[in-house]
């Protein structure tokens, strides 16, 4: 409100400034409620109206998310800098994998490996959980401030906050995405469709940003948030099948696989690039199909249950973003 206010006496005349004042004195003092520009409603005592509650707010979810769909787009659009980075550093890094994978997927090369085909996908699978999962990681301490302020004069609620974040980063990580595998599938040789790719790679980074964005609400500053993604990430890799195969895996936490995006991308990627359909439409020997179905079944990978692979990430997508909703309204009433 205060933000409103100073807008207002900087911007109107100051015959329209002194009609608001006098018009606000009037309200005050019969005892009516008098809504602001941001939808704090506040009676004739000054208490605001509604108990404080960090789920209500002027103006609508709906408007609520539209004006900050729209401050978050600018956001990002006004940093050039950093909007530039986002696009170059995956491209330039990802064509520098794609040289240390050149032709990996060749099936018709005498020396094909299936280990290092293999690893080509992983590799960038990895590396987009960590270009998605790290800016994520820190935006909520760093924006700690402003949110708190805004949310205690009632501007919004929390989960039109969150959506909106959300709402930005679907289509900025897709353009990412399709940047990744532009720079990345050719080079390598890769035979599963690139589209598949690209969706894979786009869905599982979504949802490991929801895993980041979860550990940066409950932080309580930066310096927290980074110490505690340590350990999250060295378990999505653990459990992906990547270092071991999750036949291997003991039963004791086993369980974990469950809850790693990165696991469910990781099938995906390899029922795209290694599955049955791919086999059938390539060049491939008897002995590379035998070890290619080895490796789907060394991770127990069900060629049928791909859809079940795309529901869970899309699942865990949603479900960290509803704990950090309620995360961030605990953090808000426990501060007002």
């Amino acid at each position: 409100m205060a933000d409103h206010a100073i807008d207002l006496i900087q911007s109107q005349e100051v015959d329209k400034v002194d009609a608001l004042a006098t018009l606000l004195m009037a309200a005050n003092g019969k005892g009516h409620a008098v809504a602001t520009h941001a939808g704090a409603v506040h009676d004739g005592s000054g208490a605001a109206a509604g108990g404080g509650h960090a789920w209500e707010a002027g103006g609508g979810f709906w408007t609520q998310l539209q004006l900050l769909t729209l401050r978050e787009a600018q956001g990002i659009y006004r940093n050039k800098p950093a909007l530039i980075a986002s696009i170059i550093a995956p491209v330039l890094l990802n064509l520098f994998f794609a040289s240390l994978f050149t032709n990996v997927g060749k099936t018709g090369d005498a020396g094909y490996n299936i280990k290092g085909h293999f690893g080509a996908i992983a590799n960038v699978a990895i590396g987009g959980m960590f270009a998605a999962a790290q800016p994520l990681l820190l935006r909520f301490p760093l924006d700690r401030g402003t949110f708190l302020r805004e949310i205690g004069s009632k501007a919004y609620g929390v989960p039109a906050y969150v959506i909106s974040k959300a709402v930005v980063e679907l289509p900025q990580a897709f353009v990412n995405s399709c940047l990744v595998w532009v720079a990345f599938y050719f080079v390598a040789a890769l035979q599963g469709p690139w589209i598949y790719h690209v969706l894979i790679f786009w869905i599982t980074g979504m949802a490991a940003g929801g895993t980041a964005f979860l550990v940066g609400c409950l932080a309580s500053d930066p310096n927290v948030a980074a110490q505690l993604a340590p350990p999250i990430f060295v378990l999505q890799l653990l459990f992906a099948g990547v270092f071991i195969d999750t036949d291997q895996i003991p039963d004791a936490v086993s369980w974990i696989q469950y809850i790693a995006s990165l696991k469910y991308g990781v099938n995906l990627h390899i029922l795209t690039e290694f599955g049955a359909q791919t086999r059938a439409d390539g060049n491939w020997t008897a002995a590379q199909s035998f070890a290619a179905e080895q490796l789907i079944a060394q991770n127990d990978i069900y060629e049928s249950d791909w859809w079940v692979y795309v529901l869970a990430v899309i699942a865990l997508f949603v479900f960290f973003r509803a704990i950090g909703i309620l995360a961030l309204w605990y953090k808000a009433s426990q501060f007002f």
